[in-house]
């Protein structure tokens, strides 16, 4: 069968830090520049919206932390300014405690389950040597009726790496109305003890595939996947700019607010 895929793209990036060289203040600064509003601040935990999504920092006495939703990474890189974000997450020392890599195929959803669960009829399935349980939240599609939802190799567990495969054209339309053409998701979630780092981030093609491949969806034809190995000892070298809310980029923003043009 023929269908469309996405390029691999991150769709969830936590990252941690030292409290005594910390890149909160500095990722404060690139929020203020650009204008992200704050929706909430309590307890250490400040959120800020950007686009669909929401990007928190949150301070405790051990570490501090940097959590960027899907729908935030999608409205920065949009905006062309997701690599500057990561660049000041590298610029001090820091751990990826959380990076989601996820693939979009054209293709309806239930078909694709059906596969799955043929393939894995035990309801076991491993990336390495350790098996996962797999859990299986299905409903009736609002739309058809048809049984979809969400396979889940590794729910709620504490494996290194995780998966899920889901019903994104379900998911868009339950929870935002949204109408989307037959879309199935698939996303690992490489957790702390993986020791990914921000060249995963921004290139996580071999890393999403030397897992999924073959087990979950094969690599692209004709397309080379090297083994991913961990380069989190590799030095992540970076310069943030300069994120001073300056008179002027204030002034820029007043006058180019399309609240006060309309």
């Amino acid at each position: 069968m023929t269908y469309s895929r996405s390029k691999v793209f991150c769709d969830w990036l936590d990252v941690t830090c030292h409290p005594e060289l910390s890149f909160i203040p500095t990722v404060e600064a690139f929020l203020a520049y650009h204008f992200f509003p704050v929706i909430f601040s309590a307890d250490g935990r400040t959120g800020y919206k950007i686009g669909e999504g929401v990007l928190i920092l949150e301070c405790k006495r051990m570490w501090h932390r940097s959590s960027c939703s899907g729908s935030s990474v999608r409205e920065l890189e949009a905006k062309g300014i997701f690599r500057d974000y990561v660049n000041i997450l590298g610029s001090v020392g820091h751990n990826v405690t959380r990076l989601d890599a996820a693939v979009d195929l054209g293709i309806d959803a239930p078909g694709f389950l059906r596969k799955l669960e043929q393939a894995y009829p035990d309801d076991l399935f491993s990336f390495g040597r350790k098996a996962l349980r797999v859990t299986r939240l299905y409903s009736a599609r609002a739309t058809d009726r048809a049984l979809t939802g969400t396979w889940y190799a590794g729910h709620r567990s504490s494996a290194r790496v995780t998966g899920r495969v889901y019903d994104k054209q379900a998911e868009a339309f339950e929870k935002r109305g949204e109408l989307l053409p037959p879309t199935t998701r698939i996303e690992l979630t490489f957790k702390k003890d993986y020791n990914c780092s921000l060249y995963d981030v921004l290139m996580p093609e071999s890393l999403f595939y030397s897992h999924a491949s073959p087990k979950l969806l094969d690599a692209p034809e004709g397309v080379y996947i090297p083994d991913w190995a961990s380069r989190g000892l590799v030095p992540w070298v970076s310069e943030p700019k300069d994120y001073t809310l300056t008179l002027e980029r204030f002034d820029y923003r007043v006058s180019s607010s399309p609240e006060l043009l309309k």
